[in-house]
């Protein structure tokens, strides 16, 4: 099933929630939105009955989308062509575009798209009167944090291409929100944790391998991973829309649901959900790490998608613990969802599409 369909089959027509009643006066552009966190922001706006616009990078994808009675636009942020034409007449630019799997792309690429394209997507809103810019960032600008639990002001360590430019990408757009005048453009930063649900595909490999009694565990399983189920995610999207100036201009909020958790009890609660025994088998962290980075010297140079990469085994090797006090104050953001109920769900919607 496409992406771009996933959130149709659980929702259809939604009543919007108070809190974000005064967007439904609101035109507004979610980009990114044949991607899994892009289109459950897209959709479940739609579903709200508000007026919004989906950017895909294919024009086939947006051809899919007009389709089933959406607007789209077609959207490539590491295009040279000028942005203002997208984003012109819009109240609010949501902004979940990015590069992100392509890993057989070296970094230069990376930092065009997610930094230099989206700074420009950032300015073209601005420079066109949009009321709002809402940006997707990343957890990932921490990377194996230090400070636990991890504040938005604990120090940076981005450990790949993806995260990188992310952050690259979120201080630029931080910086040219600074510069704007007291009435301009509102701009806030979301950094979404280890995003998963109901129409994810990249938890997937994991969930399908405890599954089918096939997981091989990297290390010992016992570093914490914050978990950030999807429709958390899109809620704190929408707050970030509509919390007072003072509150979120210029500002960037860690995301995730629930309570941090060791990897090994992620891994246990699928298997007990799914009817599985617990994954047993091991191997050690550090040379399968390694492996990941001989293949991607190898393959990267080849544009060919390494068959392993850094950022995969990361999840076994890095800790993940968030606070997520400022997003709570600041934006009244609460998590609906404890990683049991969510990966129910997800299990639940993986089984009804045949995909474990």
């Amino acid at each position: 099933m496409p992406e771009t369909q996933i959130i149709a089959e659980r929702l259809s027509t939604l009543e919007i929630p108070e809190r974000f009643a005064s967007l439904k006066d609101k035109k507004m552009l979610v980009t990114g939105a044949a991607g899994f966190l892009g289109g459950a922001l897209f959709r479940r706006l739609a579903a709200y009955g508000c007026d919004v616009t989906a950017t895909v990078l294919h024009p086939a994808e947006a051809e899919a989308l007009r389709k089933e009675g959406f607007k789209a636009k077609v959207l490539d942020l590491g295009s040279e062509e000028p942005f203002e034409p997208v984003v012109e007449g819009m109240d609010l630019v949501f902004n979940v575009a990015a590069m992100f799997r392509e890993t057989e792309h070296g970094e230069t690429i990376y930092t065009k798209v997610n930094r230099d394209g989206a700074l420009k997507l950032c300015k073209a809103a601005a420079a066109v009167g949009v009321e709002r810019f809402v940006h997707c960032s990343t957890v990932g600008v921490h990377g194996d944090v230090k400070e636990i639990p991890c504040k938005e002001t604990t120090p940076y360590n981005p450990t790949n291409h993806y995260t990188r430019s992310k952050l690259k990408g979120e201080l630029a757009i931080l910086e040219f929100a600074r510069s704007l005048p007291a009435d301009g453009m509102v701009v806030t930063a979301n950094r979404p944790g280890i995003c998963y649900g109901p129409g994810d595909t990249r938890m997937l490999i994991l969930f399908k391998n405890v599954l089918k009694n096939r997981l091989v565990v990297i290390g010992k399983g016992d570093v914490y991973c914050h978990l950030d189920y999807v429709d958390d995610q899109t809620n704190t999207f929408l707050l970030s829309a509509v919390a007072p100036r003072e509150a979120v201009h210029g500002e960037a909020f860690n995301i995730a649901s629930g309570e941090a958790v060791p990897v090994n009890t992620v891994i246990k609660t699928i298997a007990d959900y799914g009817g599985v025994k617990h994954a047993r088998l091991r191997v050690p962290a550090r040379p399968i790490w390694l492996l990941g980075w001989a293949c991607e010297l190898i393959c990267m140079p080849l544009s060919i998608q390494p068959p392993l990469f850094r950022r995969r085994v990361g999840f076994f090797m890095e800790n993940r613990i968030f606070d997520l006090t400022k997003a709570r104050e600041r934006m009244g953001y609460v998590s609906e969802w404890n990683y049991p109920e969510g990966i129910a769900r997800t299990i639940d919607w993986y089984r009804a599409n045949n995909m474990v």
